[in-house]
């Protein structure tokens, strides 16, 4: 299955050491990568369909990139197909606007029933995959929400926009969402591992789905909670700022739970 890293810092930082070993260790993912950044609020996202690692040597691209991003926050994914093609189009980070903000987005997991979504708004994402599609229905859920904005946080919206795409298309979700200032984060199947202050790899808040994590340290794991609908995590300026649990609307009793999901994942 696919795998995320984030970097998160209070100023520009590299992930000269991280990305690296970020795609050594997620070589099992052989269908695409991409890293994305913001350089003077615009999304810069740089990705390929090919394997992030092979016979011994990361990607040239990957390595180059990781050697001269430098930017507060830094989002790459390796991609493991579970829809859509393997080619550059389908490979992560996406980019859409709402709230006129640039946003980025990589997610992994797997949602077959969202695949024939069909967006309200535009533009829409070209890749046909349940992850575009899961970008999109929450760019959709934020658009029509516009007129809330003054009354309701973003935290509140996107507690109801996830409720609303788990209730329509269950399935697993686990993605990052940045506008370049901050990174939303949630997960209903797998967890991150968290680490700050780290003495072997940048001193940034860096997090990653890689199970033992990127280097021999005290890795924070976090996932989803018996009896709620997944975890929320807020990152800004270098810290964890917010871990919250989706709890299932009173309506819900019974309509989501562990039982749902895949042996071993609950």
């Amino acid at each position: 299955m696919c795998d995320l890293f984030a970097l998160c810092a209070a100023h520009s930082h590299c992930a000269t050491t991280s990305l690296p070993l970020f795609a050594a260790r997620g070589r099992r993912n052989v269908h695409g990568w991409g890293i994305g950044f913001f350089r003077r609020n615009h999304p810069v996202v740089e990705k390929s369909g090919d394997r992030v690692f092979q016979d011994g040597q990361l990607h040239g691209s990957f390595q180059r990139l990781a050697r001269v991003v430098a930017s507060p926050i830094i989002l790459a994914h390796i991609r493991y197909k579970s829809s859509g093609k393997v080619d550059e189009c389908h490979a992560h980070p996406f980019a859409l606007d709402f709230w006129g903000q640039s946003w980025i987005f990589a997610h992994n997991g797997e949602a077959g029933g969202i695949e024939p979504y069909q967006s309200r708004h535009l533009p829409t994402l070209e890749a046909g995959s349940d992850s575009a599609r899961t970008f999109e229905f929450l760019r959709d859920y934020f658009a029509d929400a516009t007129d809330r904005r003054l009354q309701i946080s973003f935290l509140q919206i996107l507690k109801e926009g996830l409720i609303g795409l788990i209730r329509q298309y269950p399935g697993e979700y686990n993605f990052l969402l940045s506008n370049g200032c901050f990174i939303w984060a949630f997960t209903n199947h797998r967890q991150f591992l968290v680490l700050k202050g780290s003495q072997k790899l940048e001193e940034a808040l860096l997090l990653t789905t890689i199970a033992e994590g990127l280097s021999p340290e005290n890795w924070q794991k976090i996932s989803r909670q018996e009896g709620t609908w997944g975890k929320i995590l807020l990152i800004a300026g270098g810290d964890l700022v917010l871990a919250e649990d989706l709890l299932p609307p009173a309506d819900a009793a019974g309509e989501f739970s562990g039982r749902d999901l895949p042996t071993g994942l609950s």
